[in-house]
């Protein structure tokens, strides 16, 4: 995102003035700014130097930050050049560094001014601020200015310029360091030689060229820095020079901006400030936690400061397991500045403290009269991991449905159902799940008991399509098929989920057939459900898979299927391949054999002329769909031992010509099939 910034540059041109600007200032604020950008004292614009001035304008509301040069190609002896950057105060109180608008400053040539009129803008990624690494006389000239600062803040200050040290970038150090309001007030020169202040509007920073005027300032009631020798370093100013050193690291800057807008002092605020954060940046000891309660308690720039409060309260929670009984006490009565949004923004690891220390408080106040504080403990709660809530909760009586309120997503979590206790449909009543709901119970529930009462509760026909779903996810396991044999107590169920089913699982398919037997599922009407499901299986993957079309061929031979030639004309060639290869285990044909007719000891081996004959008999017998029967097998030589034994079936050879007839008036391959069946009956008459 871009930040839009005004410009304007001033210099000679018949006289110091206003040679282009991109925006209209007031005539106060255009005459301030025509004032700033002369030359900054005698003697100033004969240096080949330049300096950086900045100041408030605020009928704009703009801080004016500008750069001067010298001027000598300029006719008249003492001319500048100032390019004067304006940014908007709320801008201002969002970058992190300032100083970087300094890269924008451009000297101007004699000529040329033009695009100085119009405004510039800069992305708020280049507003970040490097690491700077101080030379020993740079950190000594920075203590010193920082300590006349803040330790004197009513007074204007003044410091001699050090030619070792880059003077501009250190004023900007201490400028990016100010909280918004400071900042945008914060009035600076960095080459002068006399008192810029003007009535109302006093210089918080002038640094001069060499000792002599400073010791004019001096007496002109100036506040002049100490020898670098004399600075004495308290805490608050390591702080800073720490900050200066490594400004991305430690947090003071977004401490200050915190507590600065929370805060009516200006300069006289910092010292304070530093210290509170120093005890609530680091893993305190009860003597920093206990310092940091009492700035809070004495009169001071945080004495009416709930920032303050707010941030001291959510340090405590990070050293919660060794808080003090003083700071525990201080914790809940000021339970109120724990900032909730940080909660709800899923800050788990500061909830979970809370919840580990305070768990029965806690619900105690979610269940209590005060609004106020249960809404803070349902943010507290509803910003924990599912899995810690879960795991920690104290053994208290609370209401699920008023639990679930302010924590929905536990039931999404199957941690929750394996540690909730159900005993009766009671215990869910009145909760709405959700089909990953349902999924996350069916993942975790663990107990029996509770199992059969889901089950009761949302209904068996939803827990097979939940199941049916799960087997296509990552996270699913076989153990979850345990569920099936809760759910087809109801078998009209099982038909009805077996017909609607399109896409059926395997899994779920065989979990089934394992639970049933074949004649269970009832088909009084229309297709028979297992057909349903195993020509949808087939057309999905191309086969099915053997012990499936055992069931099916089985239930083809019992009593309560309506598809029975489809079934058979589905698995026999299936079936009669596998045990001519003794690919079909004994599982699988002990389910065939016991609805098989019986057969002489001598002939049990022979499995594959078994189902031929068993397929023979149940069409011939029940004078099943004749088209069905004349595509039994696809292979010749098995298909003609099936005719073989249809014919010598009772009634079969008039079964075999209405096969015949049934294939009439057809295409090409299904005539090939026909004049097979007519030349076997032909050839079985001459015989």
């Amino acid at each position: 995102m871009n930040i839009t910034l005004h410009q304007s540059l001033h210099g000679y041109s018949g006289g110091h003035r206003q040679l282009a600007c991109s925006t209209k200032l007031s005539q106060d604020d255009a005459k301030l700014v025509l004032t700033m950008s002369d030359v900054s004292g005698s003697g100033i614009a004969s240096e080949d130097n330049s300096y950086l001035t900045g100041y408030p304008l605020k009928d704009v509301a703009m801080y004016a930050l500008a750069k001067t040069w010298s001027a000598p190609e300029m006719p008249r002896p003492g001319c500048v050049w100032t390019h004067t950057i304006y940014i908007e105060f709320a801008d201002l109180a969002t970058i992190i560094a300032p100083s970087r608008l300094t890269k924008l400053f451009n000297r101007p040539e004699s000529t040329g001014w033009s695009s100085y009129g119009v405004p510039t803008s800069m992305n708020v990624l280049d507003f970040n601020e490097q690491e700077l690494r101080l030379s020993l006389s740079g950190e000594q000239w920075l203590a010193s200015v920082l300590k006349a600062l803040y330790d004197s803040p009513r007074e204007r200050v003044a410091t001699k310029r050090d030619p070792s040290v880059s003077v501009d970038t250190l004023t900007l150090q201490i400028w990016n360091q100010q909280w918004p309001r400071l900042r945008r007030s914060f009035r600076f020169c960095t080459l002068t030689t006399k008192d810029r202040s003007a009535l109302g509007a006093p210089f918080d920073l002038q640094v001069l060229p060499n000792e002599e005027l400073a010791g004019r300032m001096r007496h002109a009631g100036v506040l002049t820095t100490m020898p670098l020798s004399d600075v004495h370093q308290p805490d608050w100013l390591i702080t800073l020079l720490d900050d200066v050193r490594q400004p991305n690291l430690g947090g003071l800057r977004e401490t200050l901006k915190k507590l600065g807008a929370d805060t009516l002092g200006g300069r006289e605020a910092m010292p304070t400030l530093c210290m509170f954060h120093r005890a609530t940046s680091r893993s305190s000891s009860p003597e920093d936690l206990q310092q940091a309660i009492a700035m809070l308690d004495k009169p001071g720039p945080l004495a009416r400061s709930d920032a303050a409060r707010a941030l001291l309260v959510e340090h405590i929670l990070t050293v919660l397991g060794d808080a003090d009984d003083l700071t525990v006490t201080f914790l809940w009565e000021n339970w109120q500045f724990l900032d909730t949004k940080r909660l709800c923004g899923g800050d788990s690891q500061l909830a979970l403290k809370l919840w580990r220390r305070f768990p029965e408080r806690l619900l105690m106040a979610l269940c209590g009269d005060s609004p106020e504080k249960a809404n803070w403990a349902a943010a507290v709660i509803s910003s924990l991991n599912a899995k810690d809530l879960v795991e920690a909760w104290p053994d208290t009586d609370v209401p699920l449905s008023f639990v679930l309120a302010i924590h929905l997503e536990l039931l999404d979590m199957p941690a929750f159902w394996k540690r909730l206790t159900v005993q009766s449909s009671s215990d869910l009543h009145g909760i709405e799940l959700s089909d990953k709901a349902v999924s996350a119970l069916i993942s975790g529930m663990e107990r029996s008991s509770a199992m059969s009462i889901a089950v009761q509760w949302l209904g068996p026909l939803r827990v097979l399509n939940v199941l049916q779903t799960r087997t296509q996810h990552t996270d699913w396991t076989p153990n979850d098929l345990r569920w099936i044999s809760y759910c087809v107590r109801d078998t009209s169920i099982v038909a009805e989920f077996l017909s609607r089913t399109q896409a059926p699982s395997v899994q779920v398919v065989q979990a089934l057939a394992h639970e049933l037997n074949p004649d269970s599922v009832p088909n009084q009407y229309g297709d028979d459900p297992w057909f349903t499901t195993l020509q949808n299986l087939k057309e999905m993957h191309g086969s099915i898979p053997m012990g499936l079309a055992a069931y099916g061929f089985a239930r083809a031979l019992g009593w309560s299927s309506r598809s029975v030639a489809e079934l058979l004309q589905m698995t026999f060639e299936q079936l009669h391949s596998a045990v001519s290869d003794s690919r079909l285990n004994d599982e699988a044909w002990k389910l065939i054999e016991q609805r098989l007719s019986w057969v002489p000891e001598d002939m049990r081996g022979n499995r594959g002329k078994r189902l031929i004959k068993i397929v023979a008999e149940v069409f011939v017998a029940r004078r099943l769909w004749p088209f069905a029967f004349a595509w039994m097998a696809s292979n010749t030589d098995l298909y003609i031992a099936l005719l073989e034994e249809a014919a010598d079936r009772w009634g079969g050879k008039r079964f075999l010509r209405s096969v015949e007839k049934s294939l009439e008036n057809a295409d090409a391959a299904t005539e090939a099939r026909r004049e097979l069946i007519h030349r076997f009956l032909r050839q079985d008459r001459l015989l």
